[in-house]
């Protein structure tokens, strides 16, 4: 009976640790007709990081990562922000307020829109 409370106790510990953070995927899609630059920054205790990616037209860019369960509706919390520009030189980024409006209807996925890049060109 002792050996069955001290298992038990143990798989308790052992499940509280595995369920305070959590794996996650994100993505980036590219739903315009053109080829994107897409450099996602991000804010970790080493300073500060960048991931370049060129996406193709309607490519999808995954990346992983982990955080704490309690922040599981919130996308990445090291990510500070998204920079967007094609080759016609425009250039669009989104802090993380704004990334976090466009996950809204997605689940961790930013899919970068024909407007979102109209709306940069016609600054």
């Amino acid at each position: 009976m002792e050996k069955l409370k001290i298992s038990t106790f143990w798989l308790l510990i052992i499940f509280a640790l595995a369920s305070c953070s959590s794996i996650y995927w994100a993505s980036v899609k590219n739903s315009t007709s053109e080829e994107l630059l897409v450099k996602v920054k991000f804010q970790t205790k080493y300073g500060t990081q960048i991931m370049d990616m060129p996406l193709k037209s309607d490519e999808v860019n995954v990346w992983q990562y982990e955080q704490s369960s309690s922040e599981s509706k919130v996308m990445d919390i090291k990510l500070s922000s998204i920079e967007i520009s094609n080759a016609s030189g425009c250039h669009l980024v989104f802090s993380k307020e704004e990334v976090r409006k466009k996950v809204e209807n997605t689940t961790r996925q930013i899919v970068i829109t024909p407007d979102d890049l109209l709306k940069a060109c016609d600054k």
